[in-house]
């Protein structure tokens, strides 16, 4: 039974190239978004950067559900 717990905590955890898409997509809207909000004080600009970071959030998120 030890041998089992060891043999399952060295799998490497799949990761689904939605969630990497989603996450990357996320990164580049985000920084444009907040740097927009930064440089010429837009609230689209913010909201791009929110938007951005939800990505992140949900990318992650099916990142490791696969």
């Amino acid at each position: 039974m030890h041998q089992d717990a060891a043999k399952a905590h060295h799998e490497k955890p799949r990761v689904s190239t939605r969630g990497v898409v989603l996450t990357l997509l996320g990164v580049v809207i985000g920084s444009a978004g907040y740097y927009a909000s930064w440089r010429f004080q837009t609230p689209i600009g913010t909201l791009g950067g929110i938007a951005g970071l939800a990505l992140c959030v949900i990318g992650t998120s099916h990142a490791h559900n696969s």
